[in-house]
């Protein structure tokens, strides 16, 4: 069920809805999230790049692009760091972020990004 546009939108992000996930095409997140499901990472991630270029702060944007840098063993953290700035409720956003933050030897803020959840 689709969300009302002043409703709270329903990735956490604290806006209303029509001011977040509203703006974006749910065609083009389910592009994106089937691109990367069928493993065409590679394209996945130029699209995110370039609907982010569009929606900057769109937090499932980015989560979609860490989802598809991870998945190719690339360096998905300013990525994920920004889906948790932006989705602030998304406690998977929060520990994908603190995981990759603990990966690189960065404890202090791999615990703060942690106590988020």
């Amino acid at each position: 069920m689709k969300p009302g546009r002043n409703d709270p939108c329903p990735c956490g992000s604290g806006k209303k809805y029509k001011h977040c996930c509203g703006l974006l095409d749910p065609h083009d997140i389910g592009a994106l999230v089937a691109m990367v499901h069928q493993g065409r990472l590679s394209d996945a991630e130029q699209q995110a790049r370039t609907l982010l270029k569009i929606h900057p702060d769109a937090g499932m944007l980015w989560k979609i692009l860490s989802v598809a840098l991870l998945r190719q063993g690339k360096d998905a953290l300013p990525a994920l760091q920004r889906a948790a700035e932006l989705l602030p409720q998304d406690a998977e956003a929060h520990r994908q972020s603190g995981t990759a933050l603990r990966d690189r030897g960065q404890w202090d803020e791999a615990c703060r990004a942690l106590a988020q959840l």
